[in-house]
């Protein structure tokens, strides 16, 4: 009987066991992004063929702390680069990175056991810059951000998964105009049309490890 006993206990215990780790703890992701950004009319300003540029490739990596099967927090970093005019010989190249924190849900086992979708809202700050050239200096600026957004992960092994997809709407707060050009104080931004804030779009894809 007390054999009979400390068997069933031991089965209960690796029961509670599996149960406790049927999720993972920790989970880092890394993979290629494109950032579309808020170019606040700009075309409309400039004439002669030249083209402003809205799409920016890159690159995100995020890892995740899971407190229970649903919830967890996320720190996310992304970087994209890019020429914001696309079509002038020595015009200097921007760079944007990302940097926000905040809440997840993921919703495991309500599409199967390979379909992963969340949900996000991070929080945190964006930092922009243009690089110098033989007649304008550089400039940089860092101002609040914010993405809200959710994506979709397929597993592969017990170890990893394809993130199919995220999607970003990504709220910067940057001056408005383009004083880091001649002040080093603003880079984002058209003169003559300020605005207080940028729309911007960001859609990743990628590997995660578990």
């Amino acid at each position: 009987m007390r054999k009979v006993l400390y068997i069933a206990l031991a089965v209960m215990l690796c029961g509670v066991y599996t149960v406790a780790q049927d999720y993972p703890k920790a989970e880092l992701f890394g993979g290629f992004s494109v950032l579309h950004a808020d170019t606040e009319n700009a075309q409309s300003l400039i004439d002669g063929g030249v083209n402003v540029k809205s799409w920016y490739p890159g690159w995100t990596i995020a890892g995740q702390y899971n407190l229970t099967k649903m919830l967890g927090v996320k720190a996310d970093i992304s970087g994209h680069y890019g020429t914001p005019l696309s079509n002038v010989p020595g015009f200097p190249q921007a760079k944007s990175y990302t940097f926000v924190f905040g809440p997840v849900i993921s919703f495991r086992d309500h599409f199967g056991n390979r379909l992963t979708p969340f949900a996000h809202a991070l929080f945190g700050g964006n930092h922009v810059s243009v690089d110098s050239t033989p007649t304008t200096p550089s400039g940089s600026e860092t101002s609040f951000a914010m993405a809200f957004g959710g994506g979709l992960d397929w597993k592969l092994t017990h170890h990893f998964s394809a993130r199919l997809g995220q999607f970003d709407y990504l709220y910067t707060k940057h001056c408005g105009n383009l004083g880091a050009l001649t002040g080093n104080t603003c880079v984002l931004g058209t003169p003559g049309f300020p605005t207080d804030h940028q729309n911007n779009f960001r859609f990743s894809t990628g590997i995660v490890i578990h």
